[in-house]
């Protein structure tokens, strides 16, 4: 990876790092439904307006794509803003980062995956990881917040549709395929969680510069430099992005909201990265 790609990789993973904490910010005035909705509506007005690639896709890989959006999005999006209501950002970043571990144990048992056995050890011990995050008061302290089930349903939204969408990026462009997604998560979401949500405009002074920062960077943005990045350095070397992400929201955590990461935490998602890359790398 050449250092443009790795500035690059650098910046989409702070964008999506950034992504729990502008959720949080979002919450003061915006409920979860409402985020999704307007997250999702943002990012595929920018995405539609600079993916300018035809769609020939197959009516079959429509059904697909249209399940892969529910999945890929409407529902971690939703999920992630109903669990920021009880957990801090930076630990639904560090719960966001088990998702390596997820997208290999579909793979592994619904997909039947070929994989040897200290691969199938690294899953367990990803596993393990993921305990440790929930330790939100410490080991001495075992606590449990509904948030962080929330927040762990979302990323396993995540691992089944990157396995969804695997052949289909295969078969398309990848940048085709996110333009469909995002349409259909868009009709998905106000179908869903329409209901619900109260449809309040951000304003300036509270929520709109989060939402943009959502919609335009976390949605649009670095969607596409992350497919950018994969097809110009291949799948093991993207996925520093994938590690970064909770660095980043750790950070963004601490310096704008004051919050604490435990030590067991961060022996949490150390054993977590460290699986999924010793994972990828075996």
């Amino acid at each position: 990876m050449n250092f443009k790609n790795f500035l690059l990789a650098l910046v989409t993973s702070s964008i999506w790092g950034s992504s729990f904490l502008m959720i949080k910010y979002s919450l003061e005035e915006l409920n979860p439904s409402d985020i999704a909705i307007y997250r999702i509506f943002i990012g595929a007005l920018f995405i539609n307006i600079f993916v300018r690639a035809k769609e020939n896709i197959v009516k079959t890989d429509h059904v697909k794509i249209f399940i892969i959006s529910f999945f890929w999005m409407a529902l971690p999006f939703y999920m992630f803003g109903i669990a920021e209501q009880t957990i801090a950002s930076s630990l639904a970043g560090l719960i966001n980062g088990s998702t390596p571990i997820f997208v290999a144990f579909i793979a592994v048992v619904f997909y039947k995956l070929k994989v040897t056995n200290i691969q199938i050890l690294y899953i367990f011990t990803g596993f393990i990881g993921v305990g440790l995050i929930s330790l939100s008061e410490g080991i001495n302290d075992v606590s449990f917040e509904i948030g962080f089930l929330y927040a762990l349903i979302a990323s396993i939204s995540y691992g089944i549709a990157v396995n969804m969408v695997e052949p289909l990026i295969k078969k398309y462009d990848s940048l085709i395929v996110i333009k469909m997604v995002i349409r259909y998560a868009f009709l998905i979401s106000l179908i869903i969680f329409g209901s619900t949500a109260s449809f309040k405009l951000p304003t300036i002074e509270v929520s709109l510069i989060p939402m943009l920062i959502l919609g335009i960077g976390g949605t649009g943005i670095a969607f596409l430099t992350y497919y950018k990045l994969l097809e110009s350095v291949g799948r093991i070397s993207s996925s520093f992005i994938v590690y970064m992400i909770p660095i980043f929201s750790i950070f963004f955590g601490f310096q704008f909201l004051d919050e604490i990461t435990n030590s067991v935490q961060f022996i949490g998602i150390g054993v977590i990265l460290s699986s999924a890359f010793l994972y990828s790398r075996t």
